[in-house]
């Protein structure tokens, strides 16, 4: 028997319900993630360029490369990430980066203590980029660093009024969160769409508390009303394992 329209859940309601499920995993740990590490870590991304396919690539190697201690730690933390405007190439010299993203327009470092970056953080500025985000047309088939898996994620994105360094900042959480879950891991193949808006009830599925472990989302407070959440990103694999 279908739900009454009367009872049924508002937008409100799921994104709230969605995001207190988020809160509870991040609290929870990851699945074997009582390794000896700093509390508070915190990741920087080097930006010159964005180019969403590149930068999904990279997002994902970058998680995926960490050691057990830093992806606990870092996932405790919410995957806290900065994102700075530089070229990467200049400051590998001083600042050896992590990962590299094909095309060498963006460059990982980290995760460590707000410390250890503090040199980094003060050589450049903070990214900000153009309203709204410029991404291409169509879906993008990202592979993610590593012999073909033979698993597929379907990765959907709001871009409609979002700022560039806005886009990176959802998009980076939805990835690297959903590798250190376990949900996205090396070959897999990647289908990624730009939507203007992602209405929750198309995904009422995804934004089910009960498939929390299996799905990893992105709500936020909307950037023109910070009174209300809005669904930025929604990641499905069918790897379906949710590492925690």
């Amino acid at each position: 028997m279908s739900t009454p329209p009367a009872l049924r859940p508002t937008d409100a309601d799921l994104l709230a319900a969605a995001a207190r499920a988020r809160v509870r995993a991040v609290r929870a740990g990851l699945a074997g993630g009582d390794h000896p590490a700093p509390r508070e870590l915190t990741a920087v991304v080097v930006v010159e360029d964005i180019d969403p396919a590149a930068f999904v690539a990279g997002a994902a190697s970058f998680a995926l490369a960490l050691e057990p201690g830093s992806r606990a730690a870092w996932y405790r933390a919410f995957t806290r990430t900065v994102f700075l405007a530089g070229r990467p190439g200049s400051v590998a010299g001083r600042h050896p980066h992590r990962r590299l993203a094909p095309g060498g327009g963006l460059a990982w470092y980290g995760p460590a203590t707000r410390r250890e970056l503090t040199a980094l953080s003060r050589l450049l500025r903070t990214f900000q980029g153009p309203l709204p985000v410029d991404v291409p047309p169509g879906p993008l088939a990202v592979r993610v660093p590593g012999r073909p898996s033979g698993h597929r994620v379907e990765m959907t994105v709001a871009t409609g009024g979002v700022r560039s360094d806005a886009y990176l900042v959802h998009v980076h959480h939805l990835v690297t969160e959903a590798v250190l879950r376990g949900l996205v891991g090396p070959g897999d193949a990647v289908r990624v769409e730009h939507r203007d808006v992602l209405a929750p009830q198309d995904f009422r599925a995804a934004l089910d508390p009960g498939r929390a472990a299996t799905v990893q989302t992105r709500i936020s407070r909307d950037g023109t009303d910070p009174d209300r959440l809005r669904l930025y990103g929604v990641l499905i694999s069918n790897r379906d394992r949710g590492g925690h």
